[in-house]
């Protein structure tokens, strides 16, 4: 009886180390490339601008996500506007500004982001990409800080509230290393930082998208909990975050609005 229970609790080890290892290391042992961002990937969409409407756990309206593609030959740029005006820890509306940008092979070229709406504090995160590492500086009221990252792992960097924005020529099993970056705990605590995390494509779904049927690639992160629903053009039409002090977000395609959008960008 005793060897067979010694045999029995070894089994149990091994199948739970066997189920870390393939859920935890594995991906991020494999991790690959990004999913390519190129100029000619660019050219695919069918539309060039997006808008999300983002909603916690209640279904509750926290705010809108905008995004627009922008094309040259030897650049593409990815603008992102951001207005939360539901968050009870924040009494004011809150705009967060982004603009990403990749060269011509697809390779993230710099990075930037900038909240307005917090009385008297400036807040921006500007990064560049310098050989083989990605220099960041961060500026958070009167406290600047210098973070300087590995560019290896940071062919894609994303924020809490737009995890993903575009993800072409997916896979299942694909995985790769990105940045996540919380704008949310710059508002509140003036402090942030960069988390690496593994994303990596789990299985398909179909969801139902403006009334519609469509199938999706489905892609989650680990260590911090995000999950996109990508479709086959590689456009992300629902994401899901879980945030510090806000739990879990819901972002979800709606019908692009130019008024509210402009107005977004020129009154607050």
């Amino acid at each position: 009886m005793y060897r067979l229970f010694a045999i029995g609790v070894v089994l149990l080890w091994l199948g739970a180390m066997s189920a870390l290892l393939v859920r935890d290391v594995w991906p991020a042992w494999t991790a690959q490339d990004p999913p390519p961002m190129t100029v000619e990937q660019f050219s695919r969409l069918h539309r060039e601008r997006q808008q999300f409407g983002m909603y916690d756990a209640r279904g509750n309206r926290l705010g809108t996500s905008w995004s627009e593609v922008v094309t040259t030959r030897s650049i593409t740029s990815i603008h992102g506007t951001i207005l939360l005006e539901g968050l009870k820890l924040i009494p004011t509306v809150i705009r967060i500004e982004t603009i990403t940008e990749f060269d011509k092979q697809g390779a993230l070229d710099s990075f930037g982001l900038d909240i307005y709406g917090v009385p008297e504090t400036e807040i921006y995160i500007r990064g560049e990409r310098r050989g083989i590492y990605f220099p960041c500086e961060l500026k958070l009221g009167t406290v600047n800080l210098q973070a300087n990252l590995n560019l290896s792992a940071s062919r894609m960097i994303g924020q809490t509230f737009t995890p993903f924005a575009f993800l072409p020529e997916l896979k299942v099993g694909q995985s790769w290393r990105m940045q996540f970056l919380n704008p949310l705990s710059a508002v509140l605590s003036k402090r942030t930082h960069f988390i690496s995390v593994v994303a990596r494509v789990t299985g398909t779904e179909a969801i139902e998208h403006l009334g519609k049927q469509v199938e999706c690639f489905i892609v989650q992160t680990h260590p911090t909990q995000a999950k996109a629903w990508v479709d086959k053009n590689g456009r992300v039409l629902m994401q899901e975050a879980d945030i510090p002090m806000l739990g879990k977000v819901v972002i979800r395609e709606e019908n692009f609005n130019e008024q509210a959008w402009q107005a977004a960008r020129y009154d607050y």
